[in-house]
């Protein structure tokens, strides 16, 4: 085999690899808008501006500087589903992704998701259905795999945006009181 061909053949062996990653990512990104995780983490950050708000109240801090600091935070959100990506990588495939994906479009995962007391019992059985498929099974078998893997990304995450917003107050000369 000639060095070209070769060379051709690592290419689009490579090329085929990253379109992979990107439809995984992708499809891990579209389930993490589906399951709620977005809106989860979005919480998060409203809940740490709370908090930084009464740490900082005795310096009182103009709405504008919130509202920048805030607005820089946004991409805080991205990153940690990127972050979220990594954890889900070790224990999914791309077919179970896609799996959940669907399971979450139907009626059944979207009650699942806003109140599980109040499911039909048509969509009682679609859940039951579900978990009883390979796809299922992994998610009830890796439950407390992933919920450890998530928490670990979770903390790492609200530690450094916490941590990232008090470097910017403190550039703007807010110094937290002890």
């Amino acid at each position: 085999m000639s060095k070209k061909l070769l060379f051709i053949l690592i290419l689009f062996s490579n090329v085929g690899l990253f379109a992979q990653e990107a439809n995984y990512k992708q499809d891990v990104l579209q389930y993490l808008e589906l399951n709620g995780t977005t809106e989860q983490y979005s919480g998060a950050i409203d809940q740490l501006f709370e908090l930084l708000k009464r740490q900082y109240a005795s310096h009182e801090i103009d709405a504008e500087v919130w509202n920048t600091l805030r607005d820089e935070s946004q991409g805080e959100i991205g990153r940690m589903k990127a972050m979220l990506v990594s954890a889900y990588r070790d224990t999914y495939a791309q077919d179970d992704i896609k799996n959940l994906i669907s399971f979450y479009k139907t009626g059944a995962g979207k009650q699942l998701l806003r109140d599980q007391s109040a499911m039909t019992d048509s969509q009682r059985n679609d859940a039951s259905f579900f978990y009883n498929s390979p796809t299922g099974q992994k998610v009830i078998n890796s439950k407390d795999d992933i919920s450890r893997s998530v928490a670990e990304v979770s903390e790492l995450w609200s530690r450094d945006l916490y941590t990232s917003m008090i470097d910017k107050l403190t550039a703007k000369g807010y110094i937290m009181q002890q």
